[in-house]
């Protein structure tokens, strides 16, 4: 209206008096127009498949809240990927810099002085303190409760805080840990909270507050609107230190549950930007010529688990070898039996590769490439086989051992259709060896816990990998680090080498232990690796500026640009 303020001042000739109507709303039009194409050209639209359960960083633990939390609350340091050497590298964020004291186990923080929260309080050390304190406090049980052993805890794994923490000043903070050799800048680079927000509430009470739904942050974003299970609307905040008004100022998530629409609005232009695309949905997408086509390489992959324990024993809390899968040759000759290749290039295409290790072709360091091959040869499979015992003894194609037919359910859920093709191949090239399986997919959440209680035989599933690199969630047979160890897999060497790696260790000294975890694998193939999928990024050209890396597809989202 402060448009119009001056025009109704000046005197009017009645000969024009006729076209005041047009000219008042064609310069409505014109003026609306305008403010509509700044908006646009300012807002990014995301289409996402679900919600959100949260945006405190104390609970978040999927890799979409990940995201949004990197948006909304700053850590000390950002992380950067390295992709030639195969490391997180690290720049000044909330801290200006950092020193680390490795003869008396300490880092000292020294916090920027331009740093506030969202409704204008400085970020201070008190928060970083709190912090930790929250995150390690067992009445809060965080996502990183249990994941402080390099600070000095309690006998509940609840930090020190006197022990570990010497507040300098407003803006310094020194931290001291138990091993000089354990700790590193990773320990202390995670997402800070405000105190004088939380100090307030009980600790129980954290995770159901109402402040959760609208928090004081510090990130290059705040929240604006959170509809649930509708869209998470974000807003540059222009307080922030990051903050440029030539660069993206509004990101809105958009829930949309299935691909197709998701897919369908991407094209249209109602989204600008999706991730997790299907392989078979980018010659859909690249006839398009306003939509380009990425990729975040190497942190996801399939494979086959053999549960190396009896289930029904399991079950009986007794622990039994399992009949089929319990012996290292008979994995290896279901590895050497799955047609791996066939699956991919069906399937996956360029968007991914045929890896058959545990260690993410991303750290490239660690790698020994003359075990990475994925053989096919279900003619030596048959052979190890039976020298393992297992015949064909009344020729009805159905190998035998013990009156025991090699006969078991292979599950997979039902939401993922890679996986029911890779389910139908391999059923058909073990049945080419006399291995019988029966196909069952079930829902999700019934396949998880499914794996977890260990009820299964064998499965087709898969995992997200940890940066920096950790393996011992999935291959430790340490039932405290072993979260993701389904199969049952042990092997004692492999854990003293666990608990041998420290993140100070040089890298020549890493490469020996890698190396070495790379050759158990191989000698005992746990699981049968299928294969490692990129994440398939679709997003609008309009999009400038825009990286993404294994550490995600937000990590500099505060710098891209809409151009028109």
């Amino acid at each position: 209206m402060k448009c119009f303020k001056s025009f109704y001042l000046q005197p009017i000739k009645s000969k024009y008096l006729q076209f005041l109507p047009v000219f008042i709303f064609s310069l409505i039009l014109i003026v609306s127009c305008s403010q509509n194409t700044e908006k646009t050209r300012q807002k990014l639209v995301v289409g996402i498949s679900a919600d959100v359960a949260t945006i405190n960083p104390l609970f978040a633990f999927n890799l979409l809240e990940g995201h949004l939390i990197d948006l909304l609350f700053l850590k000390p340091a950002s992380e950067s990927w390295n992709d030639t050497l195969g490391i997180i590298e690290f720049k000044p964020l909330l801290a200006e810099n950092w020193l680390i004291n490795s003869d008396s186990n300490s880092i000292t923080l020294n916090l920027r002085d331009n740093i506030y929260w969202s409704d204008g309080k400085p970020i201070t050390t008190d928060d970083i303190i709190f912090s930790y304190d929250v995150y390690s406090d067992p009445e809060v049980n965080s996502r990183l409760f249990g994941m402080f052993d390099n600070f000095y805890q309690d006998k509940e794994f609840h930090i020190e805080i006197n022990k570990t923490f010497r507040k300098n000043s407003d803006k310094s903070l020194t931290i001291f840990f138990k091993d000089s050799k354990s700790f590193s800048l990773l320990d202390v680079n995670h997402s800070i909270l405000p105190k004088h927000i939380y100090e307030g509430i009980k600790r129980e009470d954290i995770e159901t507050a109402e402040l959760n739904f609208n928090p004081v942050t510090s990130g290059p974003f705040k929240l604006i609107k959170w509809n649930r299970d509708q869209k998470i609307h974000l807003r540059a905040d222009s307080t922030c230190f990051l903050f440029n008004p030539k660069n993206v100022q509004e990101i809105i998530f958009k829930i949309i549950p299935d691909e197709y629409s998701l897919i369908t609005q991407l094209k249209k232009g109602e989204i600008d930007l999706i991730e997790d695309v299907s392989s078979e949905k980018v010659p859909e997408l690249t006839e398009n010529k306003n939509i380009v086509i990425g990729s975040i390489k190497g942190r996801d992959y399939d494979y086959v688990g053999w549960n190396h324990i009896d289930p029904i024993a399991h079950s009986q809390k007794q622990n039994k070898p399992n009949k089929f899968f319990a012996s290292p040759r008979i994995r290896k000759a279901l590895s050497l039996a799955i047609n791996r290749n066939e699956i991919f290039q069906s399937i996956i295409g360029k968007y991914g590769e045929i890896y058959n290790l545990p260690i993410s072709p991303i750290f490239r360091q660690y790698i020994d490439s003359s075990l990475t091959k994925a053989e096919y040869n279900p003619a030596l499979a048959k052979k190890m086989l039976h020298e393992e015992g297992w015949k064909d003894n009344n020729g009805d194609g159905i190998l035998e051992k013990n009156n025991q037919k090699f006969s078991f359910k292979l599950y997979s859920n039902a939401d993922n259709s890679i996986r029911q093709y890779a389910g139908t191949i391999i059923k058909n090239n073990l049945k080419e060896v006399g291995i019988e399986v029966e196909l069952l997919f079930v829902e999700k959440n019934e396949l998880v816990d499914g794996m977890i209680s260990r009820k299964y035989d064998a499965w087709i599933a898969g995992w997200s990998i940890e940066i920096p690199l950790k393996l011992e969630p999935y291959w430790s047979s340490d039932p405290e680090k072993a979260m993701l160890n389904f199969s049952g897999f042990s092997n004692q060497e492999l854990e003293e080498i666990f608990n041998e790696i420290k993140p100070a260790d040089s890298e020549e000294k890493k490469l020996v232990s890698y190396k070495r975890i790379i050759e158990i694998f191989k000698e005992n193939e746990p699981v049968t690796m299928l294969f490692w999928t990129h994440n398939i990024i679709g997003y609008n050209n309009r999009i400038t500026n825009i990286k993404f890396s294994p550490l995600g597809l937000f990590t500099n989202a505060w710098e891209w640009r809409i151009e028109n």
